[in-house]
């Protein structure tokens, strides 16, 4: 695995390569240089993307907050606030009261797997939602140890991890 030190140098090394990219292809095109002129809007545009960090990390995290959700998807609090309320994206409360998104549940199309809402609706049936998000980061014996989330992100079935989320909540709720 690799350290903070490493996975920070990787980040900005393709960062640097992106931008340079842009720049290039902005000046190619005739692009004024006024379209760059808040770069501080655009750092924190960029920074946005980046997880928080909070003690759960360790448990189901890496984690967006609301702004950096807000940022990343290009839409509003009340959105973002809409889509946890309809169980479409997973969310978890803080002790502060601020919701934080699980970055595991985002496909590289910037849109929640669906398989993992099937999951996350049976189980929330039964439990909080930590206890939901533990569940899914959890490995399960019947998947060959594997968690819930790397089963179905990697295509396979969403059945066999369903069956298990829906037995649990079942369990839980008894």
């Amino acid at each position: 695995m690799d350290t903070l030190v490493e996975q920070e140098r990787k980040l900005m090394a393709l960062l640097t390569r992106r931008v340079h990219e842009t720049f290039t292809n902005a000046r190619a095109a005739g692009v004024p240089a006024e379209v760059f002129d808040d770069v501080e809007s655009i750092a924190a545009s960029m920074a946005a993307a980046l997880p928080t960090t909070h003690v759960y990390d360790l448990l189901v995290g890496p984690f967006y907050d609301t702004g950096g959700l807000t940022r990343w998807w290009g839409i509003s609090r009340q959105a973002v606030n809409k889509a946890v309320a309809a169980g479409t994206v997973i969310a978890c409360r803080l002790d502060d009261g601020q919701w934080v998104y699980p970055t595991w549940q985002f496909t590289d199309a910037r849109t929640v797997h669906p398989h993992l809402i099937a999951l996350w609706k049976a189980l929330r049936t039964a439990a909080d939602p930590w206890t939901c998000a533990v569940w899914l980061r959890s490995p399960q014996p019947e998947l060959g140890d594997r968690t819930a989330v790397d089963w179905v992100t990697t295509g396979r079935s969403v059945e066999e991890p369903l069956a298990l989320a829906r037995a649990d909540a079942e369990r839980w709720a008894a």
